[in-house]
Parts: structure tokens; sequence; C-alpha cells
């Protein structure tokens, strides 16, 4: 697996609820925005904790074809 990153966000106990987006973004190699996807939205109350993981996986092209430019 080419890139794998786990993260926890935590909402302090005596705070006001918290609205989240979790957004994916993907660049070119120039750090051009190709695509951009909202996941998932969510609500935390005081005390609450979220835990995410993104994991980019990647495999060999099992046939030849057309190469479509991202």
């Amino acid at each position: 697996m080419p890139l794998k990153v786990d993260g926890t966000i935590r909402h302090p106990a005596d705070g006001d609820p918290w609205e989240y987006t979790v957004v994916v973004v993907v660049r070119n190699g120039k750090g051009e925005e190709i695509r951009r996807h909202v996941v998932d939205v969510g609500a935390m109350h005081g005390g609450e904790e979220r835990g995410f993981t993104l994991a980019v996986e990647a495999s060999a092209v099992r046939s030849p074809g057309r190469r479509t430019r991202h």
C-alpha cells in the first residue's frame, strides 16, 4: 500500500458542538487539483471522538489499453 494515514479528532468535553467534513483532494505532479470529493459530514458533541483512515491502493494494469490523463 503506497500510502496509509490514520488520525483521530477529539472534541473538548466543555465545547460547543462541532460539524465536520471529510474531504479528499487528489493533485497531479504539478500540484494542480484534479479531483475533490466530500466523503462524509457529521457532528460531534463534547467528549466525542472520531477516527479516520486514508488509504491509497495501487495495482498493476492487467491489459494494455488507452491511457487516461488525470
